[in-house]
């Protein structure tokens, strides 16, 4: 019974997801083309969608494929350790929305470097090579997002105000 229970609520999401992600497809379609970008506003919403489509509908595939918890035992685990489960989730949401906040003020590029940085110090290993790692990490991966999209696709990314 459990199975079923499980085996729908995932089908059932990752259902919902592809066909949200069928509307907000459609809705792109809607989107001007004003002829002077390089890349249409509407090709990477797109991909976007494509890629979040791709996770649901293996959502499904593994909520189909993956068993019930064999034992109470397994249920109580699973019930009683939500909170650490959600650590994860949580503290991505909070650093995207304090991400989102810094922007306007400090640009993209700093506020990304805080972000992937103090994610990866809360989340991560917390060993002094381990910090050092986070750091390089951040500064390798925000730097080269910022130069693909600048240099690459010409989009002006937010400045800072000081």
């Amino acid at each position: 019974m459990e199975k079923e229970a499980t085996l729908k609520r995932e089908a059932l999401l990752g259902t919902a997801t592809v066909l949200l992600c069928a509307v907000l497809y459609y809705e792109t379609t809607l989107i001007a083309d004003y002829g002077f970008a390089q890349v249409g506003a509407d090709v990477w919403p797109k991909i976007i969608l494509g890629v979040i489509s791709a996770l649901a509908l293996l959502q499904i595939a593994t909520g189909l494929i993956r068993p019930a918890p064999t034992s109470k035992a397994d249920e109580g685990i699973a019930v009683e350790g939500w909170l650490f489960r959600a650590f994860v989730p949580i503290t991505v949401f909070v650093g995207v929305v304090l991400f989102s906040l810094l922007v306007p003020y400090i640009g993209f590029t700093f506020s990304g470097l805080i972000m992937v940085f103090m994610l990866l110090s809360v989340i991560g290993p917390k060993s002094p090579r381990a910090i050092a790692l986070h750091a390089a990490i951040a500064i390798v991966s925000v730097l080269s997002v910022t130069a693909f999209f600048t240099q690459v696709m010409g989009v002006l990314l937010p400045g800072w105000s000081l």
